[in-house]
C-alpha cells in the first residue's frame, strides 16, 4: 500500500479502495466446494476499513476513502472505472495458470479488455508487500516507499497507437526522477541487406527525435534498437538487462480474438516479464491529451499521436 499511497500523494489525487464481493458462493467443483463466500462482503468490508483507516493515519494530508461492489470482479471494477474516471488504475494480478485460471477467469485480461483508462498491472513477484516483512525487518526498511519510474522501458513499434503511452510513461519518469528507454525491435530477416539497413537507421533517427524532445522536457532518455525475429523475447531480454522497473506498453486490439485482447507482443511481454507493466487503451476517434495530461509539456504530448515517418524508404 505504501507505493499506492505515495503516487496519489506525488500527484496529489484521491486515492479510491475497491473491492469487488461476489453476491452468491460459486458452485462445487468435481465434488470439492471452491469456497465459502457466504462472509465474503463483510470481510471485504472490514478489510477495506482497516487499509482506509491505516492510510489515514499514515497519511493525514491524502485524500482516500473504500468501496465494496458486490457482483463478479472484472464487471464490478470497470463499473468503478467509468464512474470514477481515475487517472490511474492499479491492480494486482495473481499471475494463475491451469485449473485455477479456469475456474475463476482472469480478471487482468478482462479489465484489459474494456478498460478506457490507463492501467498498471502489479505482478504478485513485482513489488515488496511491506506488511509481509514482519516485525523482525527495521521499521526504516517497512516503511521505506516503494518507487516505480526509476527506469522505464517503452516499446515503440512505429505507430501512433503505441506512442500513446509516452505521456503517462513521461509523467511516471518525472515523477520519479528517473529516466525512460525508448526500444524498437525490428525483425528485419524477410529484407534485402540494403533495405533493412535502412530501415534500421530511419528508426534510429526518429528514436532520438522523441528522445531529444522528451530530454527538452526534463526527463533523460535513451535509445535502442535491436534487430530479431524474436521481439517479445527481446523485450524482456532487454527488461531484464537493462534493470529497468517498469514496462509502458499500449494496448491494441479490442476485438474478440485471441487470448489476450491486447495484441500478440503485449501478451507475451507482459506474461513473461517480471516488471510491473503498464498498459493504455489507444484512444479512438478525437482525444484531448491537454484535459488528460494537464501537467505534461505539449511538446511530449504531441508525440503521442505521431507515428514514425519511414516513408522515404
Amino acid at each position: 500500500m505504501l507505493f499506492r499511497s505515495d503516487l496519489a500523494r506525488t500527484r496529489q489525487a484521491p486515492l479510491i479502495l475497491v473491492r469487488v464481493a461476489p453476491i452468491d458462493p460459486p458452485p462445487d467443483m468435481f465434488g470439492f466446494a471452491v469456497g465459502d463466500m457466504s462472509r465474503e462482503r463483510d470481510l471485504a468490508g472490514a478489510y477495506i476499513e482497516r487499509l482506509v483507516q491505516r492510510m489515514h493515519k499514515e497519511n493525514p494530508a491524502l485524500q482516500v476513502r473504500g468501496e465494496v461492489l458486490s457482483g463478479g470482479a472484472s464487471r464490478g471494477l470497470l463499473e468503478a472505472q467509468a464512474e470514477h474516471s481515475p487517472q490511474l488504475t492499479i491492480i494486482t494480478s495473481h499471475g494463475r495458470t491451469g485449473l485455477s485460471r479456469m475456474f475463476r477467469g482472469s480478471v487482468t485480461e478482462d479489465i484489459l479488455r474494456g478498460s478506457h483508462s490507463t492501467t498498471l498491472v502489479l505482478w504478485p513477484w513485482s513489488l515488496p508487500d511491506d506488511a509481509s516483512l514482519g516485525p523482525d525487518h527495521p521499521s526504516s526498511v517497512r516503511n521505506e516507499p516503494v518507487t516505480l519510474g526509476r527506469t522505464i522501458l517503452v516499446p515503440l513499434d512505429g505507430s501512433a497507437r503505441t506512442a500513446r503511452i509516452l505521456p503517462e510513461a513521461f509523467r511516471m519518469a518525472r515523477d520519479a526522477d528517473g529516466q525512460i528507454n525508448l526500444i524498437t525491435v525490428l525483425d528485419l530477416a524477410s529484407m534485402t541487406v540494403h533495405r533493412a539497413r535502412d530501415l534500421e537507421h530511419a528508426i534510429v533517427r526518429a528514436l532520438e527525435d522523441r528522445a531529444r524532445v522528451i530530454r527538452d522536457a526534463g526527463v533523460p532518455t535513451k535509445v535502442d534498437v535491436i534487430v530479431s525475429a524474436d521481439v517479445a523475447g527481446s523485450l524482456v531480454t532487454h527488461a531484464s538487462a537493462s534493470r529497468a522497473d517498469l514496462v509502458a506498453m499500449t494496448t491494441h486490439a479490442r476485438g474478440s480474438i485471441g487470448k489476450f485482447v491486447f495484441g500478440s507482443v503485449a501478451n507475451r511481454v507482459a506474461s513473461r516479464v517480471s516488471r510491473p507493466v503498464l498498459f493504455t487503451p489507444p484512444f479512438d476517434g478525437e482525444v484531448s491529451y491537454d484535459a488528460l495530461y494537464p501537467d505534461v509539456p505539449a511538446s511530449v504530448l504531441d508525440l503521442a499521436s505521431l507515428a514514425h515517418d519511414v516513408s522515404h524508404i
